[in-house]
């Protein structure tokens, strides 16, 4: 699947708009850390990881991989690739 980002928005966010079922408790918050993904190719075109985003992972056991990313934090500015299970497409 394919989803297009718009500058400066989540990836998150992003999937929501275009109706996609994302996991998610907190809402895009950094709360939970449901969200993460694993980016599989294009990672020099995500953004920097910021101390709310680094804080969740190390609450979550994932800050030591740094292909785990929070996609209600990670924004994006070329192409790609990430593996999320539990995304459903739009109906």
């Amino acid at each position: 699947m394919v989803i297009g980002v718009w500058p400066d928005e989540p990836v998150l966010a992003a999937a929501v708009r275009e109706g996609y079922r994302w996991p998610s408790v907190c809402g895009g918050e950094a709360m939970c850390g449901t969200c993460f993904v694993k980016v599989q190719d294009g990672a020099e075109h995500t953004s920097a990881i910021q101390s709310r985003e680094r804080t969740r992972l190390r609450f979550i056991g994932r800050a030591e991989d740094p292909t785990v990313r929070l996609a209600c934090q990670m924004r994006i500015s070329g192409a790609v690739t990430v593996f999320k299970r539990g995304v459903r497409k739009p109906a």
